[in-house]
């Protein structure tokens, strides 16, 4: 079969009204009356992810500029590490967004999960908890070591379950409750990402609602809810970790500081207003971002080894 004859029995097999696939176009014409609908409803949330997205790509773009005009820093080897890192977050954060605004907020619920792990990841490296070494899991063997894979793995969950502990669990300081919500919200993002559990749970309500299941975009509004709940969260993590992509201290400006000041105080009007509904995580969240997330001054890059302590890093800035 040639490629030609290939692609001709396909068109001619799954054709609707001239065009291949053609019942996409129904999926198609949802997704963009959920856009509308979410940018229409939900005008704070669109502003606030909206204006930190920008501010992240303008950020990305100044230590582009940074680099360009200065060179890598010569002493701050994984510097180049770290700035990759935060432009593939950023991807993986747009990739969330796009997952919301056609409609599959769940989906990028579970995407949200990998953001969350790489958020506590980076603020153990600014805090000198971990090493970017330890955050891309690389095993001291050679990959043509036949125990690498296993060996990259383990260190995977050694350095997580390392930084976890410190940031959110037995040796963070953070109160008993507080530790119990937040691993209640990492629990939140587990149970989707693996197996869809909420994405199922919603599609069964609806069939006891007497509803029919939908093809494409989810109708169900707390889904919508939880996606917009969380990725306030996220953003705000990721927020105060932006200045550590300068290579310098104020390497960025007055400017760029104030407007990450104001993207920074909106998160947290955002979530205060969350928790003043009765959201049990709220303020949990908030207490660990106000400890955790709060890095000792001036806050730019440098090179982590590893050397702080939990207890330590908790106490310095």
């Amino acid at each position: 079969m040639s490629v030609a004859e290939w692609h001709k029995r396909l068109a001619d097999t799954f054709s609707v009204h001239g065009l291949v696939g053609g019942h996409l176009q129904i999926v198609h014409e949802a997704e963009d009356n959920v856009s509308n609908h979410l940018t229409t409803n939900f005008r704070g949330q669109d502003a606030l992810l909206c204006s930190f997205q920008s501010f992240f790509i303008e950020t990305l773009l100044l230590a582009n500029q940074k680099v360009q005009m200065h060179g890598w820093p010569k002493n701050a080897p994984n510097y180049a590490v770290s700035l990759a890192a935060f432009f593939n977050l950023f991807r993986r954060f747009r990739a969330c967004e796009i997952l919301y605004l056609k409609g599959y907020p769940l989906d990028g619920y579970a995407l949200m999960r990998d953001i969350k792990d790489r958020a506590l990841l980076y603020a153990g490296a600014a805090r000198n908890i971990t090493t970017f070494i330890k955050v891309l899991r690389l095993p001291a063997t050679q990959a043509s070591d036949p125990s690498y894979g296993k060996k990259t793995t383990q260190n995977r969950k050694e350095n997580e379950h390392h930084v976890t502990h410190a940031m959110t669990g037995k040796r963070s300081g953070l109160t008993d409750d507080v530790q119990a919500d937040l691993k209640l919200w990492d629990d939140m993002f587990h149970v989707e990402m693996h197996g869809g559990t909420f994405s199922l749970m919603t599609e069964l309500q609806q069939l006891k609602e007497g509803n029919a299941l939908q093809i494409g975009p989810s109708v169900v509004q707390n889904a919508y809810v939880m996606y917009i709940n969380r990725s306030s969260e996220l953003g705000w993590m990721v927020t105060r970790l932006l200045p550590y992509v300068q290579m310098s201290e104020n390497a960025f400006g007055d400017e760029w500081h104030r407007k990450r000041e104001i993207l920074d105080d909106s998160f947290r009007y955002m979530l205060e207003g969350l928790d003043s509904l009765g959201k049990r995580i709220g303020a949990s969240f908030i207490t660990m971002m106000d400890d955790k997330f709060c890095f000792k001054q001036p806050f730019y890059y440098s090179e982590a080894d590893g050397s702080q302590m939990p207890a330590e890093a908790a106490s310095s800035k």
